[in-house]
Parts: structure tokens; sequence; C-alpha cells
């Protein structure tokens, strides 16, 4: 991230403390063999607590997927003799370099990353602590759990035991021929694996099994839905946090398996594995040095496939798939039928007021170093048609003229200099994130899950983002979950008042893993009349409440109601009525996307 004060992941991560304290370095034995961690100590001038958190950092949780073993489900890791010492993150996965802004940590890249971190808060109570294992967001192409996502301030001030974990990305992570030969997801699979590692050693670590919260945010938070759906996730975890995006969205998964096989061998013709069968391909793009795959992941080999296949590709090329086994089907549909195999779970789910700026702001990089951002009507009018989720969308006229009914300001219309900044970016946010999200609470909650929602509205003082006009946009929250103004290695202080809402966010986080709600317990010692002003309520059909995100963390109701209803409901039936042939979002032929187990 080229901004000042920016994150340095692979810095090492000291705590802020005036005196650091190294303690005696911390071992455990688990299934694998004994691990040897580092301790440090948690001290901050804000926060009223001094702490010390056990790490271990690069703790492989399957066998390097490489060689052979690219494009198969992870395998089990092999026991060690001796001690392995944890304390040192491991690689992270192959992505491509033009990310390394994004990710600073990206010059350890390697295939061999199937890598884990476990943050452990030092207790002398005897109960076993609640665990919180994170699934780290990047579109699927990108990102690692290493950097941003130091778990110290969570473990210390919320009283959890934090995970997170690389997983793979791009091609290596999903790409799939629609067939047996390689079925794809192998990343939502080594995100499962990450997850059964959890339940089978973190007991070792002092947690407790039973109870077990996966949060994520974008990508991640995608995934820890994927998890909640599959068939193969029985018992592993027991509450979900989703942050920013949800099954609804489009463009992020698929049941086409024709057009998988089109992508594979689209792909296999960039690299110079052209084969007549999926078999022989696969067999050939195994053979190939890791190098090859690390410019495939980003918009470029994107438009390469595009112009190879002769076919408008969704918003990834290799997104997750129906591959019969991890998700059998659409996952949309599942939620749509509410045909869960969990019910009566704990789910908290969450968007930000500007989240549709990132996509603007990648469509403009000229602009990023200006103080503000404009946009006159050509302008919009010649991007809001292009930043629709659903590309089917995109050459609809009706469909597009009702989204300027809706976004644009018509009281000031005819005004020569209007700026449609703001109607665009409502337009995006609403239509891969708000809605989407409105449309999955209320499936969950009418199937007698416990939701809470949140929307954060608050324009951090400190921005994730080099760009100086985004607002609340995408990811903005995630210095308030991780804590980031309490690590020093961060170089994020804030003021006062943002300070007492990071500490408001994180115990709202971490009350939810241990309760499986967000408000603290009602028999705490520390609760208070201040407590109870900011309660969180249950979000119910009717009703609809949900806790804004801000300063004030004020309770709400009925967020986007109108929007929604326009996106959820008429939209659909809008597409349905101008072109009878679509058939819009309904699943693809889902006779195609049945797939074997993978090997």
């Amino acid at each position: 991230m080229a901004s000042d004060g920016a994150p340095h992941c692979r810095v090492a991560v000291f705590l802020a403390v005036l005196c650091f304290v190294f303690a005696d370095d911390p071992m455990v034995e688990i299934a694998s063999g004994k691990l040897v961690g580092k301790s440090e100590i948690f001290w901050h001038p804000d926060v009223n607590i001094n702490r010390t958190i056990q790490i271990y950092e690069g703790i492989p949780y399957a066998e390097p997927p490489v060689g052979d073993l690219r494009f198969r489900p992870p395998q089990t890791k092999v026991g060690w003799d001796g001690v392995y010492r944890a304390t040192k993150f491991g690689s992270v996965c192959i992505q491509a370099p033009d990310h390394l802004e994004v990710i600073p940590d990206l010059e350890t890249q390697s295939e061999d990353c199937l890598f884990l971190n476990v943050y452990v808060p030092v207790t002398h109570n005897t109960d076993q602590l609640p665990v919180m294992v994170w699934i780290h967001g990047g579109t699927f192409i990108l990102g690692s759990g290493s950097c941003y996502y130091n778990g110290t301030p969570l473990a210390a001030i919320g009283d959890v035991i934090v995970v997170t974990f690389n997983y793979r990305l791009g091609p290596l992570g999903f790409l799939s021929t629609g067939d047996e030969h390689a079925p794809g997801n192998y990343g939502l699979l080594d995100q499962m694996a990450a997850v059964q590692w959890v339940h089978d050693n973190i007991e070792a670590f002092g947690g407790d099994k039973d109870m077990v919260t996966l949060f994520g945010n974008s990508a991640g938070s995608l995934s820890c839905e994927y998890m909640l759906l599959s068939p193969l996730m029985q018992g592993l975890f027991h509450r979900v946090i989703m942050q920013s995006a949800n099954v609804f969205i489009k463009g992020f998964f698929s049941t086409d398996t024709s057009m998988q096989r089109k992508t594979a061998h689209g792909l296999g013709k960039l690299v110079g594995c052209k084969r007549e069968t999926t078999e022989e391909l696969i067999q050939c793009l195994r053979t190939l040095p890791t190098e090859n795959f690390k410019d495939l992941s980003d918009i470029k080999t994107k438009d390469k496939l595009e112009n190879i296949i002769g076919q408008t590709l969704p918003n990834i090329p290799f997104p997750p798939v129906a591959d019969g086994y991890f998700l059998t089907e659409n996952p949309s549909s599942v939620v749509e039928k509410m045909a869960f195999t969990k019910s009566g779970l704990d789910l908290m789910l969450g968007t930000l007021a500007d989240e549709g700026m990132l996509f603007i702001a990648h469509g403009m990089p000229d602009m990023w170093n200006e103080p503000e951002l404009t946009m006159n009507k050509a302008v919009y009018e010649s991007l809001m048609s292009i930043l629709l989720a659903d590309v089917r969308m995109q050459t609809n006229q009706a469909v597009k003229e009702a989204i300027k009914l809706m976004y644009i300001n018509w009281d000031d219309a005819d005004v020569a200099d209007l700026d449609y900044v703001d109607a665009l970016s409502q337009q995006v946010g609403d239509d891969y994130f708000i809605c989407p999200a409105d449309a999955s609470a209320r499936a969950y909650a009418k199937a007698g899950f416990n939701v809470y929602k949140y929307h954060m509205t608050h324009v951090p003082s400190k921005s994730f983002w080099p760009v100086k006009w985004m607002k609340a946009t995408h990811e903005e929250d995630l210095p308030f979950v991780f804590g980031w103004h309490f690590v020093d290695g961060m170089n994020w202080t804030l003021p006062k008042e943002e300070v007492d809402m990071t500490l408001k966010v994180l115990k709202y986080w971490t009350n939810f893993a241990k309760t499986g709600n967000p408000n603290l317990p009602r028999d705490d010692a520390t609760f208070s009349e201040e407590e109870a002003r900011h309660d969180w309520p249950l979000f119910k059909v009717p009703g609809l409440e949900y806790k804004e995100i801000a300063l004030t963390m004020s309770n709400k109701r009925a967020l986007k109601a109108k929007e929604c209803a326009f996106w959820n409901n008429f939209i659909p039936n809008l597409m349905k009525n101008t072109d009878p042939d679509m058939k819009c979002f309904a699943d693809e032929d889902e006779a195609e996307s049945t797939q074997k187990t993978p090997t």
C-alpha cells in the first residue's frame, strides 16, 4: 500500500509497549509434533490491559500442494521429529506481482504456502477459550493470512484465540475443467483443511473446539458462507461473521461447466499447454514451473482469456464452482430455498456506506492522488453499465434506464455540472454488497438463525486505501476489527474518538464469538447504562433493525429498503419481461455441474 503511514507487514510487528518484555518461549504438542512459538507482552496506554500473548507463526496445516499435488485437494500434513520452530510467517500463496503495493509480504510467495498462525492470550482461568478463525479477502486472487491480520489485539482485549491462514489463490486455487480431472475449489478445500486443523488441534493451545467462529471480509466473507452451506463442514464451527460479501453477489461463482472448461483450455494456450483433453491439459499444467502462474491472476489475464475463448467472463476468470463435492449447487439457490444442512446458528453480517467507491477507484487510477473526485454525466453513463455485477444486465437498456431513474438526483438533473460520483457509488455498493446482504439477512432470519446486522457509515480519519476520496469504502472496517491502533508496527495512530470506536468494535466481535450475541451479558460485572444504550438488536422480519458502526453506535432499521426492493425484486422481474430468453438470476444448467469427488 503506497501511502503515508501504510502498514509494513514483513517488518517484525511489535506491540506498542514502553518496555518490551520477552517471556520464555511457549511450547505445545499437536498431532503433527511439537511446536515452539514466542511470547509478547500486550500493553498500550489507551487500554488498561497488560497481558502475555503466545504467538505461533507459520504452522504447516497441510502438505505443500506442489508437483503432482497441484490442482488436488490438500493432503494431511505428515508429522515431524523434534521441535518445529513456529516463530516466522510462512510464505504467501502465488499471486500477481502487481499486487505488491497491497500485499507487502508478496516477495515471500511460494506454492508451498499452506501455513497458519495462532494467537493465544495467557490466562489463569482453566476454562477453554473461544476461537476466532479469520479467512482473508482479496477476490480469490490475492492476499494472505499474515499481512494486516495481527491477531494480538483481538486476543488480548477480547480474551479469545485468533487463527489466521493462507489458502491457494487464482488458477492454482480455483481452476476447474468442469470434470473429475480438475473439479476446482482447491482454495476452499484448503480453508476446510485449516478449519479441520483447528478442530483437531486447538485444545492443545487452550481453545474450545466447540466454540469456533469463522469471520472474514470480501472473498473471505463469501468463503465463510460457503463453509456454512457446505455439507462437509458439519460440527467444525458454530458462529459466522460475514463482512461485506455474501452468496447473492453476482459474478463470483460458476455452475457453467462448459465455460469452466473453455477457460481452462484458454489458460493452457496462454502458458504453452494447448492440449486436446482436460486430462492432458492438467497433466501439462502440473509440469510447469511455479513462476508461470505468477502473472495469471490480474485483470489482464481476464482480458486475454476472453479474447482466446471469445466470450465474456464473470468478474474473475477462476471463481469457486459447484464441484459436486464441497458445494453441490449454486449457494445462492440453497439460501433462497433455505435448504440448510445447519440451522439455528448465530450469524453477524454487514456492509459499509460507500462500498462502491472502491470499484470507481480501480477504474480511475489517474485520480488517486486528487483531493476529491467529481464525475460528469458522460463519465457516469460510460461506467454505470460496465460496473454492474451481473454482465447480463450490461446490454439490457431497460435495466440501465431503470437504474438511472433510481440513482440520479433528478431534482438537479438539468444542472450542467451536476456531480454523479455518489449516484454511481451508491448504485455499485447496493448492487454488489448492501442489497445482497439484505436478501441474505432476511433469508437466514426466516430460517431461524440468530442474525445481527451492521452498516458502517463512519469515514475513518486514516484510510486503508491510498486514495483520498473513498469515504467509508470496502475494507475500511478492517483497522477497527483488528485494532491496528494498538499494533506499533502498523503506524496507525487514531484520535481518541476512533480509539473508543475501535474498542467497541473489538468487544462486539469477540462478545459474539463467546456467546452468539455482540452485546455484553447483563450479568457481566462491567455492564453499565452506557452498555445498555449501545445494545445491538437482533435482526428480524419485520423490524429490520441493525447497528450503525460509527462513533455513536446508533441502532437503526430498514437499511435501504427501497433500493433493495429494486435490486432484489424489481430488476429480476424487469429482466425476465424485457428478455424472455434469459433465465435471469437462475442457476445455469445444473445437469452440467455434477462432478465426481476429487482424488
